[in-house]
């Protein structure tokens, strides 16, 4: 047996890859979808850019088209 140490993904990197500016290697992907804390912050982050989205919709603030939240990682 071997001892792995685990790499979680950077907050800054997970931001980004959620909003669509980054693309995640599919070994961080996995470790997204198989991590509890991974999976939570993703999960937060998520919430986190549905609010900033309605905020901006309640100001009438530049967005346009249907939400961006089916593109993210689930």
């Amino acid at each position: 047996m071997r001892n792995e140490i685990i790499e979680h993904v950077s907050p800054m990197r997970l931001w980004q890859a959620l909003c669509g500016g980054t693309e995640l290697p599919t070994g961080q992907y996995q470790h997204i979808i198989h991590c509890v804390a991974c999976e939570t912050l993703a999960t937060q982050i998520g919430d986190a850019l549905d609010d900033i989205e309605a905020a901006l919709r309640r100001h009438n603030i530049g967005i346009s088209g249907a939400s961006n939240s089916a593109r993210r990682l689930n």
